[in-house]
């Protein structure tokens, strides 16, 4: 199977386990997964998400911490909050009601050295865990959302004037982006 291919499957199979939690007559616009923004170069990122040993490019094995006090404030500091800790990925979902995160149900969220190995790798990926809601906001609460290609960071911003980045691939990004100004 291409990698195009792969990745289409994979986020078809994202879709349907975020269509396990929409209301009647709801409908997923898109989908794709996140994790908080590390403060690393994206090299750094991209290698110590393909399981690079320890100490990699200088940095031990844990990714820069967050400052609490970045100056987050509003729907965008409730978002912060409910983001799995640094190397784990959440599911950001648009919907034509509202912005969901999920993370998986009954297992840690998915490392992005898995989700991105399952993405491009050869073997058949393993089945996505159910998901379960853990954060949403009205659709209206969404005031846009910018993809920082090649940089692999979704910037929202939201209606009350706060905003974010969040970790995401590139490719995926850019689409979600495209259907939040829609």
């Amino acid at each position: 199977m291409s990698e195009s291919g792969l990745v289409a499957r994979r986020q078809a199979e994202l879709r349907l386990r975020v269509g396990e939690h929409l209301r009647g007559g709801e409908e997923c616009g898109a989908a794709l997964w996140v994790a908080r923004v590390s403060g690393l170069p994206m090299v750094a990122r991209v290698t110590r998400w393909q399981g690079a040993p320890q100490g990699v490019l200088g940095f031990g094995g844990s990714v820069l911490p967050e400052n609490p006090e970045s100056g987050l404030s509003g729907t965008a500091a409730d978002l912060h909050r409910h983001l799995p800790e640094n190397d784990a990925a959440a599911a950001l979902a648009l919907t034509g009601d509202r912005v969901m995160l999920l993370l998986a149900a009954d297992s840690p969220p998915p490392e992005p050295a898995g989700w991105v190995r399952r993405l491009v790798g050869r073997g058949a990926p393993e089945p996505l865990p159910a998901l379960t809601p853990v954060w949403e906001c009205p659709r209206s609460g969404l005031a846009g959302a910018e993809a920082g290609d090649p940089e692999g960071e979704l910037r929202l911003r939201f209606a009350d004037g706060s905003g974010l980045a969040v970790a995401a691939p590139a490719m995926l990004a850019l689409p979600f982006a495209t259907q939040v100004s829609r």
